[in-house]
């Protein structure tokens, strides 16, 4: 019976099976999320049985290793509340508090570098972004055309920033799509293709008129940085000609963009804000507009930080920080319940041990990714993981990602994507291949 059972799991079927459900799961689960949980529930069940007949390889696997270890960090933490201030802590830790970060796992160990799944994800994904848009729109086709007349939409996706974090990750997906070098028929590779480009116009349209400065910052990173990195990769074949064409290029349409009338507007906003704590004068910054709410909530959180830099002070000192602060009025704390910035949440939450924990599984796979050896990665998806990790760092120090359910998706589909280069260089110790 186990042998019969060893012998399904590491039958091809089995592995289709479950590189369907991973698509199930990308296309379902911020779009209409009982069907989503259903996939990943069957592809938890799945893997669970590959790993039963893969333990001794799979055990040395960092980040299954790294799981166990994310287990004490919130117990740490909550001990540490318990000791410093024991009138505001938790009643009780919360264990499998980063359990959700590990999502990723999955996807990559069935996917396993396999570029016909990785662009089978990278569609499911913008489908799905798609399809979050219109569902919760009331009028999909009447915003697009106010945010066109210069409004500022959401489609009502919580806020412009996550309508906006899942346009800019959508338009990161739409570019490696049609990068990706598929086995498919040369009828679907011109699909493909054409998706693609449709993809990103889409995308590109509404990452604009959401007008998400965050997210307009994460990308100019993301492209400032591609031609160089690409330059510097291994056996890289760019000539420093086509790095200096490729940042000319990228000035004249940063040039083209800027003379839109909803760009420069936005950009323009709060400028004496920014100018106030470019020159470190604090004081002057009102607990009012984005920019001005959210330096104060940092100041604020920095207290928090210092007073227990080591461990933190448990889960929801993210929300003690607001509601226990002599600075901010009753209606400020009334409205806002995080700090919006992942990096400062994760500090006065976690402290020092908790952000190198965080900070590891975001870093790791990148690295994985970059040392692969030649013949597993390609300089295409070295470039797909340095772009994701920009984006993903820097959006995160505007907005909480790293603790909301959309930011988890979007991290779990890309790291994801990143982290199954590592399965494929050890694919020939796995039983069932993807």
């Amino acid at each position: 019976m186990s042998s019969r059972l060893e012998s399904i799991v590491a039958s091809q079927r089995f592995s289709q099976l479950m590189v369907a459900t991973i698509i199930g799961f990308v296309l379902f689960k911020r779009f209409y999320r009982d069907i989503g949980d259903v996939f990943f529930m069957i592809t938890f069940i799945g893997t669970l049985l590959s790993i039963f007949y893969n333990f001794k390889k799979i055990k040395k696997d960092p980040i299954y290793i790294a799981f166990f270890i994310s287990i004490a960090i919130p117990l740490l933490s909550w001990i540490n509340s318990i000791v410093a201030i024991p009138d505001l802590a938790m009643p009780k830790p919360s264990p499998f508090f980063f359990y959700s970060f590990f999502i990723f796992w999955f996807i990559a160990y069935w996917t396993r570098g396999n570029t016909n799944i990785i662009a089978g994800i990278l569609i499911a994904y913008c489908l799905s972004a798609l399809g979050i848009f219109i569902s919760n729109s009331s009028d999909f086709f009447g915003e697009i055309y106010a945010g066109i007349s210069g409004s500022r939409i959401d489609f009502n996706v919580v806020n412009a920033q996550h309508t906006s974090l899942f346009s800019g990750f959508g338009l990161i997906a739409s570019i490696f799509l049609l990068l990706a070098r598929t086995t498919a028929s040369k009828h679907l590779k011109l699909l493909k293709s054409s998706l693609a480009i449709a993809f990103f116009l889409f995308f590109l349209l509404i990452t604009v008129i959401t007008q998400s400065r965050q997210v307009w910052l994460s990308l100019l990173l993301c492209f400032l940085a591609a031609p160089l990195t690409l330059k510097l990769l291994p056996q890289s074949r760019i000539s420093t000609k086509a790095v200096v064409l490729s940042y000319i290029a990228l000035f004249f349409v940063l040039m083209a963009l800027s003379t839109s009338q909803i760009v420069s507007k936005r950009i323009g906003a709060e400028t004496d804000n920014i100018k106030n704590a470019a020159t470190l004068d604090i004081e002057s910054i009102p607990n009012s507009g984005s920019v001005g709410i959210r330096i104060n909530l940092w100041i604020e959180a920095w207290q928090w930080f210092k007073m227990r830099p080591l461990l933190g002070s448990g889960e929801n000192a993210r929300e003690l920080v607001i509601s226990e602060s002599d600075n901010f009025s009753d209606a400020m704390k009334s409205s806002f319940s995080h700090l919006h910035n992942s990096h400062i949440e994760s500090l006065v939450s976690f402290g020092i041990v908790g952000t190198v924990f965080i900070y590891f599984l975001i870093f790791f796979p990148v690295i994985t990714v970059s040392k692969s050896p030649k013949g597993v990665t390609g300089n295409t998806w070295r470039i797909f993981a340095t772009t994701t990790a920009i984006f993903w760092i820097t959006v995160n120090c505007f907005e909480s990602f790293f603790f909301s359910w959309n930011g988890i998706y979007v991290f779990s589909v890309f790291y994801g994507i990143i982290y199954s280069f590592q399965f494929k260089k050890n694919d020939r110790l796995l039983t069932g291949p993807p």
